[in-house]
């Protein structure tokens, strides 16, 4: 059995990346952890090696031969494949001894949770999940709103998410199930996870789903979810890849007000309430202008880091990961048999 101690790391405030994975949210990630001052050195592994040799080129870093190398030489593991492809990386990870950091969702389905779970337990090394949607400033305001009582207990949470999926650019894992896990898994997790993070627990479900435009009978590209949490509100969820229309909106309800945020609008959230003029809050935009980069990338990379550093609990854990993704399959599973499911809870 491998064991992590912070002793592993040479410097823990100077970070050694191993990214797993040379697509395009690898080069998103690569960006933002190039810029931290934290992290000194980033190794890039990837099947096909002129993929991870040319991002080491774009950011000055370094490749590994194989999974294994990488693991061995960084350190903490950052997984930035197609959710079909974790295994070996994290199987090199729990090996080595070394942190993890997952991009979401954690797994496909219930086998391959278990396959994550049985690794993970040949480590004490930290597993910091991906929801790098809680790290979007509107996300984060619409929490302390919704903490502090703005809109008194909660009643309702809502989400939106349209958009296209171009079949014909998009790489062939993403328009298969199995591979890319259809727009519940892919796409649907962020909301899962922002309907967790704000509300707690889902009770049960009910979902339909089709399939039908972008490559159908093979990809599940659109999904309707109601479904009951624990305290007492519901959650609504309503997903797409087969739209035309952009759209992405969120709204948190309760009993004496309501939370609203428009990706159209990406700078605000507003507060409605009875008798009551909006009241609209700005926060910061998503993207970094004069570096480009996905600023909630950032701002999980920072914290991811950070609390790696102090030996502090993983602020997206493996529970986390395992919550939302029990609420996907559920949702699979409800509209596939057409009848509401119940969700246990967590161990």
């Amino acid at each position: 059995m491998c064991y992590y101690h912070k002793a592993n790391m040479n410097n823990p405030s100077n970070f050694r990346i191993g990214i797993v994975g040379a697509g395009f949210i690898a080069r998103d990630h690569a960006l933002s952890l190039s810029l931290l001052p934290s992290v000194s050195e980033l190794i890039f592994f990837d099947a096909q090696p002129e993929r991870a040799a040319q991002l080491a080129q774009e950011f000055g870093g370094s490749t590994a031969s194989s999974g294994n190398e990488l693991a061995n030489n960084c350190d903490i593991v950052w997984i930035c494949t197609p959710p079909f492809a974790r295994r070996d990386a994290i199987a090199a990870a729990t090996c080595a001894g070394k942190p993890i950091f997952c991009e979401k969702p954690l797994a496909l389905n219930a086998e391959e949770l278990d396959f994550v779970r049985q690794n993970l337990q040949t480590s004490d090394a930290p597993f910091f999940m991906g929801q790098s949607s809680r790290y979007l400033a509107a996300s984060q305001k619409i929490k302390a709103l919704a903490d502090d009582g703005a809109i008194g207990k909660l009643t309702e949470i809502w989400s939106s998410r349209l958009g296209w999926l171009d079949s014909k650019v998009a790489p062939p894992w993403r328009l298969e199930d199995e591979r890319g896990g259809g727009v519940v898994i892919e796409l649907g997790i962020h909301e899962i996870d922002f309907v967790n993070w704000i509300g707690g627990a889902w009770q049960s479900l009910y979902a339909r789903a089709a399939s039908q435009i972008v490559a159908p009978g093979k990809f599940q590209e659109a999904a309707s979810v109601l479904g009951t949490l624990e305290n007492g509100a519901t959650a609504r969820l309503d997903l797409s890849w087969a739209s035309p229309r952009y759209l992405w909106q969120r709204g948190v309800e309760g009993t004496s007000g309501s939370l609203f945020f428009d990706d159209s609008d990406v700078r605000h959230v507003q507060l409605h309430r009875p008798d009551k003029e909006v009241e609209i809050f700005t926060v910061e935009n998503w993207q970094d202008e004069a570096t480009g980069e996905n600023i909630s990338l950032r701002e999980q990379a920072k914290d991811v880091l950070e609390t790696l550093k102090n030996g502090d609990a993983p602020p997206v854990s493996l529970r986390d990961g395992e919550a939302a993704l029990q609420v996907a399959l559920a949702m699979q599973e409800s509209a596939q048999s057409n009848k509401i499911v119940p969700l246990e809870k967590l161990s």
